[in-house]
This record gives C-alpha cells, sequence and structure tokens, in this order.
C-alpha cells in the first residue's frame, strides 16, 4: 500500500481513485477517534465524512508541512469539538442513552481492540481526563509521535509528553484499583 500523503499527490494531479487509499487507511481509526468525543456512531461517521469531503473540497489546505494523518486527526478533533459545543445543551437534556455505542461502533471497536489487555486498557481510558485521553488514543493507538500528536489537539509537544506521562500514571492507578495486574 502507497504511504498517504503520496496518494494525496496522486489524488492532486487527477487520480480520484487514489483518494479511496486515503479512506481505506483512515476511515476505521478516524470514526473510532471522534467517537471518543462525540459518543454516537452516526455522529462520528458525519464528521469523518466532513473531514474527507473538506480534504477533496479545499486540497490546497493540507501543505504537507506535516502527515496527513495528523492533519485529519486535528481537522477530525476540531470538528467534534465544535459538534460538542453547539449540542452541549441538547446533550445535557439527554438520559445519557446515548452513551451506549450501536451495532456499527461494536464492530469497528471490536476490530480496534482485540486482546484482553487491550480491551481491559480501551475500558479504562473513558475514566481519563479528556487531554489524557486523547494523548494516549493519538501516539498508542494511532502511531502518532508527539510532534504529530501536538499538531492534531492543538498543543506543545511537551504538553502532549505531559498528557501522556500524566496519562499513564492515572491509567495505571485506575487498573490497579479494578485489580489489573500492571506490567512496565
Amino acid at each position: 500500500m502507497i504511504p498517504a500523503e503520496e496518494a494525496f499527490k496522486k489524488f492532486l494531479d487527477g487520480d480520484k481513485s487514489a483518494f479511496s487509499v486515503i479512506i481505506d487507511e483512515f476511515h476505521d481509526p478516524l470514526i473510532f477517534f471522534i467517537y471518543g468525543y462525540v459518543k454516537n456512531s452516526d455522529t462520528a461517521e458525519d464528521i469523518a465524512a466532513d473531514c474527507f469531503a473538506e480534504l477533496v473540497a479545499r486540497p490546497n489546505r493540507f501543505s504537507f508541512r506535516s502527515t496527513l494523518k495528523s492533519y485529519l486527526f486535528s481537522m477530525a478533533h476540531n470538528k467534534a469539538v465544535s459538534h460538542i459545543r453547539k449540542h452541549s445543551r441538547l446533550t445535557l437534556l439527554n438520559d445519557n442513552s446515548s452513551l451506549v455505542a450501536d451495532d456499527d461502533f461494536a464492530a469497528i471497536e471490536s476490530s480496534m481492540v482485540t486482546d484482553e489487555r487491550s480491551r481491559r486498557l480501551h475500558d479504562a481510558l473513558p475514566k481519563l481526563k479528556d487531554n489524557y485521553r486523547t494523548a494516549l488514543h493519538l501516539v498508542y493507538f494511532e502511531g502518532m509521535s508527539y510532534s504529530e500528536a501536538a499538531q492534531a489537539m492543538g498543543r506543545s509537544p511537551k504538553q502532549i509528553d505531559n498528557y501522556v506521562s500524566r496519562g499513564k500514571a492515572a491509567l495505571k492507578k485506575i487498573l490497579e484499583e479494578e485489580g489489573f495486574a500492571y506490567e512496565e
């Protein structure tokens, strides 16, 4: 498979089929990431589609100074936060039933979280502060460097380092409280 940046260059040069490489690579991880914010798979899919649509409609916004992955996740982060801000009043009125994952998200989730250790980690992540959870997700689940995660979150690499360190400590404490033997 060709790298996403190379596929995007081909797309810009007129090869419309090259965009499917980008969608194949980032569709599920992007939805999974957005779902962590909005807690609704339909909304997460809509926001992910908006990210891809914006990449097609405004291709010159991506300047190749970063990875396409960090650019898309940054866009997804911003769109998810905007969605939350716009719908915060409605969320307060809901009965929290939207916090339960539906079948579509469950399928994506099970494909991304496979073994028991990962499943326990994944179950403990929602108990962390948002910034810790997001930084850990980007660095460990998405494989981003601290500078890529910093760009996606609109923070400095040092802040990401702090979020990851504090998030790991908080995660360790949560897992130990739940009886999980933590291994360094």
